[in-house]
């Protein structure tokens, strides 16, 4: 049997939205509710309560002294936290009795070094931290050990069926067959290597080059600029493309007029 915790709580005066400068003068607010009893605003030191939280989670009896009179046993239902800091906003504790078993989310701690991960490199997989168990409050164990030197080869598991704890003062009411922990190997994935294919009739081989058409003539060096329009055989060097000299017609000087043709009239 646990023994219970006693932490400072007294009854809290201060509601609504005015518990905020309860929180900066270091004080956390809180409720005890359940029990076929009203519920009661209470509130406590929040340095001393988060150092002790740590230690008990929301499974350690606690009896809280000095709110009806006589002790009250009770368990941490929950917390609440700032999403951005982490910091505890308020804690809701449940009264239970002693002669009455409840349900409560005990953690798992897993313990030991499997000989599957030591040996064969494989990795372990977690299915579940806690299970839920019924047990009298004093009763209920703060964690129960997982011990993984049975997972030996790759694919050894242990299920909430293989757990060892007190069976005669707390049972799991959790599916018997239910995962908890795996070994499995560790599987690389290798991207697939593209296959460069052949170029195919009209595609293009590489960038900015096109493969020639079937029964077309290849480039050669040297070749026209294509859409150049090219002299006519026998034109002189330095003609423009498509306007070549007579042949057989003098070469005249720049500027000089053209040579009278036959059948013109003389000046």
């Amino acid at each position: 049997m646990a023994e219970a915790q006693k932490p400072a709580v007294r009854p809290r005066q201060v509601v609504g939205k005015k518990v905020a400068q309860l929180r900066r003068e270091g004080v956390l607010p809180g409720v005890v509710f359940g029990g076929r009893k009203d519920s009661t605003s209470v509130q406590t030191d929040l340095r001393s309560f988060e150092r002790s939280y740590r230690r008990w989670g929301n499974t350690t009896l606690l009896s809280l002294e000095g709110l009806d009179g006589d002790a009250i046993p009770a368990l941490i239902h929950g917390v609440a936290r700032d999403t951005m800091t982490g910091r505890l906003l308020h804690v809701d504790f449940q009264r239970v009795s002693l002669t009455e078993k409840t349900h409560a989310e005990v953690p798992l701690h897993f313990v030991h070094e499997s000989p599957a991960v030591k040996t064969l490199g494989a990795v372990l997989v977690h299915a579940r931290d806690h299970v839920t168990v019924e047990a009298f409050p004093q009763d209920i164990p703060h964690a129960i050990d997982v011990d993984l030197s049975p997972l030996i080869e790759i694919d050894d598991a242990l299920y909430v069926r293989d757990l060892v704890y007190d069976k005669t003062t707390v049972l799991i009411v959790d599916d018997p067959d239910e995962l908890v922990v795996k070994a499995v190997p560790v599987r690389i994935e290798v991207e697939p290597t593209p296959a460069v294919a052949a170029p195919v009739e009209g595609e293009v081989a590489a960038e900015g080059a096109e493969v020639p058409a079937e029964g077309a003539a290849p480039a050669v060096a040297g070749a026209a600029t294509p859409g150049a329009t090219a002299a006519k055989p026998g034109a002189p060097a330095g003609a423009k493309p498509g306007a070549p000299a007579k042949p057989g017609a003098p070469a005249g000087k720049p500027g000089a007029p053209a040579p009278k043709g036959e059948g013109q009239k003389k000046g």
